[in-house]
C-alpha cells in the first residue's frame, strides 16, 4: 500500500528571553553538530523515515498518473467504439437503402442513432465512476500517509527534543572550553539590554569574578551611548559559568546559562507542537 505525505509549515514563536549574540552562536554550532552526534541510532532512525516519507510520496504519485493514464485510455476506447458504432451504422444504413429504399433506411438509421448515444452515454458513466474511484481512493492513501506520519513524530517526540538538548548542552560545554571571555559578551549584551541603567548589581559565578574585574579595569563594560555606568559584581555560586543576573533601577535581566538553555527548549517545543 503506498502512502503520500502531506507538507505542513512550523511557524516558531521565540519565547521572550534575553536574545545575546553568543546564544546565536550556540544555536548557529548546534545545528552544525546535530549530525556528528553521539546517538547515531536516533539520526539514523530519523534519515530512514525520511527515506520511507519520500518512497510514499513517491508511490502515491505514480497511483496518481496511473490513474489519469486509465481515464485517458477509457475515453480513447469510448472514442473509439462511438466511431466503430457510427461506421458500422453508416455502412448497414447503406445496405438497407439499395435493399428496402428510403423508409427503411431512416428508421435503421435512428435506431442506430439511438443506439449510438446509449452506448456512449453509459460508456461515460463508466468512465466517471472510474474516475471518482481513483479520486477517493488518492484521498484515503493521503490520508493513511498523513496519519502515519502523525503516529511516527509523536511516538519520536520526546526522543528528539531530548537528542537536541543533549546537542545544546554538549556545544555549550565546549563553547565554555575554548572560549573562556564568553561571560564578557554575555555581561555587555544583558546590560546593553537595560534601558538607561545607572547603578547596577551583577551576579556571577566565582570562577568568573578576576576575567570580569579585568574587563572592568579597562573600561570596556559601558552602556549604549559610551557613557561609563556603576556595576557592582557579587559572586553567587548558585549561578552557572557563562551566565549572569543583572539587577538595576532600570529594571533586571536573567541571563543565566539555565535561562537560555530552557529558551531552546521551549521553541523546540513549540516547533513540534504546531506541526500537530
Amino acid at each position: 500500500m503506498s502512502r503520500v505525505i502531506k507538507n505542513e509549515q512550523a511557524i516558531l514563536t521565540p519565547p521572550i528571553v534575553i536574545d545575546s549574540l553568543e546564544l546565536t552562536v550556540i544555536e548557529d554550532k548546534v545545528e552544525n553538530e546535530v549530525i556528528c552526534a553521539d546517538d547515531n541510532n536516533q539520526i539514523n532512525l530519523l534519515e530512514q523515515e525520511k527515506q520511507e516519507i519520500e518512497k510514499i510520496k513517491l508511490e502515491s504519485q505514480k497511483i496518481l498518473k496511473e490513474t489519469e493514464q486509465m481515464v485517458i485510455e477509457l475515453l480513447q476506447k469510448a472514442r473509439d467504439e462511438a466511431r466503430d458504432i457510427i461506421t458500422n451504422a453508416q455502412e448497414e444504413a447503406e445496405v438497407i437503402k439499395i435493399q428496402a429504399g428510403e423508409e427503411a433506411v431512416a428508421i435503421r438509421q435512428k435506431a442506430h442513432k439511438e443506439a449510438y448515444e446509449e452506448g456512449l452515454r453509459q460508456a461515460h458513466q463508466e468512465i466517471e465512476g472510474d474516475r471518482q474511484a481513483a479520486i477517493q481512493q488518492s484521498q484515503a492513501l493521503l490520508e493513511e500517509a498523513r496519519q502515519s506520519k502523525l503516529k511516527v513524530f509523536r511516538s519520536c517526540e520526546a526522543d528528539m527534543v531530548r537528542l537536541v538538548m543533549a546537542m545544546v548542552k554538549k556545544v555549550i560545554a565546549g563553547e565554555l572550553k575554548t572560549n573562556p571571555d564568553i561571560i564578557i559578551n554575555i555581561l555587555q549584551e544583558a546590560i546593553d539590554f537595560l534601558d538607561r541603567p545607572e547603578n547596577i548589581t551583577v551576579y556571577v559565578n566565582p570562577q568568573e569574578l578576576d576575567n570580569i574585574l579585568e574587563v572592568m579595569d579597562n573600561g570596556y563594560l559601558t552602556d549604549i551611548g559610551s557613557n561609563t555606568i556603576n556595576i557592582d559584581i557579587k559572586v553567587d555560586e548558585r549561578i552557572s559559568p557563562a551566565g549572569c543576573l543583572l539587577e538595576s533601577d532600570a529594571g533586571s535581566v536573567d541571563a543565566q546559562l539555565e535561562t537560555r538553555i530552557a529558551g531552546v527548549n521551549n521553541a523546540i517545543q513549540e516547533v513540534v507542537a504546531d506541526d500537530y
